[in-house]
């Protein structure tokens, strides 16, 4: 994106304010998103922890497209109207999904033609057959040939966490994408080397995004962003913007002995912030900061911030300002000081 004087890349595929990356060099007209229209390049360079220098080429690519939820069945395709399955249907699919439990991939609902999806691993001519005959006036539709079963996947997954974790991967998130058969993480960064462990632990049953992709250097060796302020906040490791989705009102504090920020609830409880990737804070004037320098919040300010809690005992910080609580979230909105 073009941020003022600077092009900027950010991860996920929307547009707006991010802790993005400057890029250095020649940046074609072409890769540069609008509002509406999004474009997504990989590209290669120099990273020293703020900046990317182009020294390699552009490929456009795709984040995530928008999956296709039509049944593969020719004999299903009208529409019908209605929107969720009904009770009978449910249950009966959930009985068949059990009896074969071993073998089944996924399943979905194709709303438009009113139809219920199973894929299977394997033929499933015969299984089509007698689902038919055991319940002829229902819209199911059998998918066969998927590389892997829900039960596969998810013993992928557990042996991809425990790479991924070993390697000091950041993920954002991770799902099982059912229509693209396969374990997708979200990360923000991960390198060759981790690449190249789960090509040969879990082959391509796992799909990793990530934001960062080192192809020279492992993760414990990526520059960082330069520190910032001379207040140390607590921020995410992730510049995703994914998280909790309840929103909470708070005043914010400035405590000088122990030079930290928190958080004030309606009840007078002191909650620890936890801010989005590169914010940043000063004690004079004490005032929060996002990762493009804008003021985010001074002391003494309402501030509302998307997010949740959680217990502090799941954030790592040396210093919990006086809280037992922690906000991880996101500003929605700051309301001024009074005059």
């Amino acid at each position: 994106m073009q941020r003022g004087q600077d092009v900027e890349i950010c991860p996920g595929s929307g547009f707006g304010p991010c802790a993005g990356i400057v890029v250095t060099g020649k940046v074609d007209d072409a890769w540069l998103s609008q509002p509406n229209k999004i474009s997504v390049w990989r590209i290669v360079g120099d990273f020293d922890g703020t900046r990317l220098l182009l020294n390699g080429g552009a490929q456009p690519t795709t984040i995530a497209s928008q999956p296709d939820y039509r049944n593969p069945c020719p004999d299903l395709q009208r529409p019908a109207p209605g929107v969720n399955p009904g009770e009978r249907l449910t249950s009966e699919v959930e009985a068949f999904v059990r009896e074969h439990a071993n073998r089944v991939a996924g399943q979905w609902w194709d709303r438009e033609r009113q139809t219920m999806v199973v894929w299977l691993t394997g033929e499933v001519a015969e299984l089509q057959k007698n689902l038919r005959a055991r319940a002829p006036d229902k819209r199911v539709c059998l998918k066969g040939q998927a590389r892997f079963s829900e039960q596969e996947l998810q013993s992928a997954r557990l042996r991809a966490d425990r790479i991924l974790s070993e390697s000091g991967a950041v993920l954002s998130s991770s799902s099982l994408d059912v229509i693209g058969n396969r374990v997708v993480y979200d990360a923000e960064a991960i390198d060759a080397d981790t690449r190249a462990r789960l090509a040969r632990e879990v082959g391509d049953a796992v799909r990793v995004v990530a934001f960062i992709d080192l192809l020279q250097q492992r993760l414990e060796q990526m520059p960082l962003p330069a520190a910032r302020g001379d207040v140390r906040l607590v921020t995410s490791k992730t510049r995703s913007n994914e998280g909790m989705a309840a929103l909470g009102r708070f005043s914010l504090h400035y405590d000088g002995s122990l030079s930290c920020f928190f958080l004030q609830d309606a009840q007078g409880q002191r909650l620890l912030p936890v801010w989005p990737f590169g914010f940043w804070a000063t004690s004079n004037p004490p005032q929060v900061l996002d990762y493009d320098g804008n003021i985010v919040a001074q002391a003494g300010s309402t501030i509302e911030l998307g997010g949740g809690e959680v217990d502090i005992q799941h954030v790592r910080s040396a210093n919990a300002c006086g809280a037992k609580i922690s906000w991880i979230g996101r500003p929605q909105r700051t309301f001024p000081l009074p005059h």
